[in-house]
């Protein structure tokens, strides 16, 4: 009984910080997932992500150009963005994947990077600032 009675505060906290805009300490750090456009000359990057709770507006970006979002780990520790990316001109050229799934047991937070590419999706973060090559297109 006193669990889930402490549940329920914490819940409640949640739910009235979240209506009022007050910052919940439950959060922790921002997380950023950053894309870059690096197709060849001309090609357009079509970028559209989305989660369970948020549906972010897809973003056409020229060559060269980068473009970024932030959110904040769901208090549960579910937090997942899947995104697609496509290739411009004809925007037929596409790939699907999770770009960020929450991992329970690691500090929430940091910056994830992707870089469109002719042969595909590149993948690094600020802690290895290694580029390694993560999907294929799918045509």
């Amino acid at each position: 009984m006193k669990t889930i009675s402490i549940f329920l505060v914490v819940f409640a906290f949640c739910m009235i910080s979240n209506a009022y805009g007050i910052k919940n300490p439950f959060k922790g750090k921002k997380t950023t997932l950053l894309f870059r456009n690096g197709l060849a000359h001309k090609n357009w990057l079509k970028v559209r992500c989305k989660s369970g709770d948020n549906d972010v507006r897809e973003r056409y970006m020229k060559p060269a150009e980068d473009w970024g979002f932030s959110f904040h780990d769901d208090v549960f520790g579910e937090t997942l963005f899947w995104c697609t990316l496509y290739k411009g001109p004809t925007y037929k050229v596409h790939k699907k994947f999770d770009a960020y799934v929450q991992d329970k047991r690691m500090p929430h937070g940091g910056s994830y990077n992707y870089i469109a590419k002719e042969d595909g999706i590149y993948h690094s973060n600020f802690v290895q600032f290694k580029l390694r090559k993560m999907y294929d297109w799918v045509y």
